[in-house]
């Protein structure tokens, strides 16, 4: 009972829905009521008969509703006699607002004879009858009557909604708007019939005299009896003359549109929208590349300066922080965005964006800055170059980030191999705080920043952001389910932001030059410059600066003096990592070096390390080796990752010596999909694309090899059959 009772509160959107106690639910079935009644006094019934009370929240009539649909779903010998009456047995001070009232000052009553002759037998009085409503049809009769009787002498002005139907109002509602529609299909042309019988001559007046009649025209709505604020006097104007309003241009200092209008006669456009804050400027660029040396952002990249703060300050380090700081975190944030820079760890993610969500009212907790130096990654090294010979880049950039973020201190997670960049990175620290760059008045900003380094033990998995985190808590390496999200529940359960090296070492250079300086290198999406890694077989494997947006052919021969034995020599490239599928020669010779780039020949730029390798290569036997390395740093956690890179380097080495079989290609492409997407971090996926890259397209090679293996095998076989044997 009480469940159909709340569904039809529900319906009729009550805001404070009631159930009905057990007394009274036994006296609206009919059963035994009577002996509940007589167990029960008269205090007890008025104090459960509360519930009851509407409050002034529901009206009269939905609880009419309320209760005849209560009774309607009740058992058929109660119902059927009794279904268009409801009674409900209310004390008085209960049902009125006043005595003898009922909450529409009026009053509803029947007659005490007829009530008790048409009161259900087996309802038993709670309390003792002093009022009795009438039926649902007649309450809505009155309700509605006197409703049309209180807008009756606004109806010339006002257009009335019939709150009883909601079809008619929504019809109502649509008679608000021009040109009228009095047609209910919308296939078919709205025709009005006033307009259909105006002569054609008189259509244009009839039509704006109609315009101006419906902005006058008001609305009312039963419900609320409050009207809608009437247009303003001068858009009515407007309207009539034809005009069209002023629009000025947005910008303090510019003509508005109408007073350019004027002196061009008329033929001027309206000036283009200026763009929100923190969004990228459009690239008109098409060709990229080669970087400039003035537009470097990593001057000492090779150690051929000094890399201690005075000679870091000559090469632009420190340079007016104190002014970049105190302009605030709003700024910093709107400068990276339209920077466009993304993540250079290897997921790509929009930095503005990240930053931005630790700025959130402030709850009590610390903030904390963690930046990635855990450079793990089999063929990248580019963040060790940064820390042992622009390690002062590096710390500003802190600095920076955590201002934006508003966080207090930064750590940096620095891989545990790491000794040299290690001792560099510290002693910088130390020249930072001595010089007043860190600390409680870092810069002079008036703005507190502590900085710390944290070595790690060496684990690959201590990369990904959460099993940083709880490394730097003192834990195992193991990675964390999201949510929560570090941005809410991060390092000792605070806020926290997990950054990469490069990402922070290039704000400090965003922010002097401006966003939009950094956003005019490389395509949009694909903005800035960035650090590369060639290795392999190239003549001059290098890390250098340069460009985005520039084809990989280009860097290869540029910067790494090109593939050992000519480009036609090339067997394949992996472009961005261990972790990245490889590409074949002639997709490398085509493909832009970027993210949107590399994705297009099913790839990812990762974090920007190109391992070349040519013709000379087993290129089976290279990727079962990191088939093996991701077996090894895998953690564990997750089942997939756990048994699944198990298989995966089985199969990756019978692959390697030919003893399998075809249909194990399959197997393993089937395998790698089940580790891919489901695992808790993204070291499954990294450990399943290297070898879905070699089954894509690299799978003739395998299925040769396996060929060739069944065939010594059987040659053996032969070979021994026919050797005589001696006895």
């Amino acid at each position: 009972m009480n469940t159909l009772l709340l569904r039809q509160q529900l319906s009729i959107n009550c805001r404070k829905p009631f159930c009905l106690t057990f007394p009274y639910l036994q006296c609206a079935l009919g059963r035994a009521g009577n002996r509940i009644a007589e167990q029960t006094t008269l205090e007890v019934g008025k104090r459960e008969l509360k519930l009851l009370d509407m409050r002034r929240n529901v009206s009269e009539l939905r609880a009419m509703t309320l209760s005849l649909a209560m009774r309607e779903y009740t058992s058929a010998s109660t119902t059927r006699k009794y279904k268009h009456w409801t009674y409900l047995p209310l004390a008085k001070s209960m049902c009125s607002n006043e005595a003898g009232k009922s909450e529409d000052d009026s009053e509803i009553k029947l007659p005490k004879e007829e009530t008790e002759s048409k009161m259900n037998k087996n309802c038993a009085k709670i309390t003792s009858i002093s009022e009795v409503r009438m039926s649902v049809p007649e309450v809505s009769r009155k309700r509605k009557e006197k409703m049309l009787a209180r807008i009756k002498e606004k109806q010339g002005e006002y257009i009335i909604l019939d709150p009883f139907s909601v079809e008619e109002e929504v019809k109502h509602k649509e008679y608000t708007k021009f040109p009228l529609k009095t047609q209910r299909d919308p296939l078919k042309f709205p025709v009005n019939e006033r307009l259909a019988e105006t002569k054609d001559s008189e259509l244009e007046t009839v039509l704006e005299a109609a315009k101006r009649k419906a902005a006058e025209i008001k609305v009312l709505d039963p419900h609320s009896l409050t009207r809608k604020k009437p247009a303003k006097k001068s858009n009515e104007k407007l309207a009539a003359l034809g005009s069209k309003p002023k629009v000025s241009s947005g910008s303090s200092g510019a003509k508005s549109f109408s007073t350019a209008a004027k002196s061009t006669g008329g033929a001027t456009k309206p000036p283009p929208m200026e763009l929100p804050p923190g969004t990228p400027p459009p690239q008109t660029k098409t060709k990229f590349g080669p970087l400039a040396d003035a537009d470097r952002i990593f001057t000492n990249l090779y150690g051929r300066h000094d890399w201690r703060l005075k000679e870091a300050m000559k090469r632009g380090d420190w340079y007016k922080t104190r002014e970049i700081v105190e302009k605030g975190s709003a700024w910093i944030i709107n400068e990276v965005k339209t920077s466009g820079l993304r993540g250079r760890g290897g997921a790509g993610f929009p930095s503005g964006l990240k930053w931005s969500f630790m700025n959130k009212p402030p709850d009590g907790r610390p903030k904390f800055l963690l930046v990635n130096a855990d450079e793990g990654e089999p063929g990248t090294c580019k963040d060790r170059e940064i820390l042992r010979h622009d390690p002062h880049k590096l710390i500003e950039g802190c600095l920076i980030a955590g201002c934006a973020m508003g966080a207090n201190t930064g750590f940096i997670y620095i891989r545990g191999e790491f000794f040299n960049e290690a001792c560099n990175l510290q002693y910088a620290i130390v020249e930072a705080y001595k010089a007043g760059y860190l600390g409680k008045n870092a810069c002079g900003s008036g703005y507190e920043f502590d900085l710390y380094v944290q070595r790690g033990a060496g684990a690959y998995v201590c990369g990904e952001e959460t099993s940083l985190i709880e490394s730097v808590e003192g834990k195992a390496g193991k990675p964390r389910n999201k949510p929560p999200f570090p941005a809410d529940i991060g390092v000792f359960g605070c806020p926290s932001t997990v950054t990469n090296v490069e990402t922070v070492a290039v704000a400090p250079a965003i922010c002097r030059r401006g966003g939009k300086w950094f956003a005019s290198f490389g395509r949009t999406r694909n903005s800035g410059t960035k650090l590369f890694n060639i290795s392999g077989h190239v003549n001059t494997p290098c890390t250098f600066e340069e460009e985005m947006s520039m084809t990989t052919r280009e860097l290869i021969e540029r910067h790494a003096g090109g593939v050992i034995g000519g480009w036609e020599n090339l067997l394949a490239i992996i472009p961005g990592g261990s972790s990245t599928p490889c590409i074949t020669q002639k997709d490398a010779e085509t493909s832009i070096h970027d993210y949107d780039g590399l994705m297009a020949v099913k790839s990812s730029l990762g974090t920007g390390a190109m391992i070349v390798m040519n013709k000379s290569t087993d290129i089976i036997k290279a990727i079962a080796r990191l088939a093996a390395f991701y077996k090894h740093e895998s953690c564990g956690q997750c089942t997939p990752c756990r048994e699944g890179l198990h298989w995966v380097n089985l199969i990756m080495q019978r692959f390697v010596t030919g003893r399998a079989q075809v249909g194990e290609i399959d197997m393993l492409w089937e395998l790698t999909k089940q580790i891919e997407g489901h695992t808790i971090c993204a070291l499954g996926d990294g450990a399943a694309w290297p070898p879905q890259g070699l089954i894509r397209h690299f799978r003739p090679v395998i299925e040769q090899r396996i060929k060739e293996r069944e065939a010594c095998d059987k040659a053996e076989a032969e070979a021994v059959a026919k050797a005589p044997i001696n006895v």
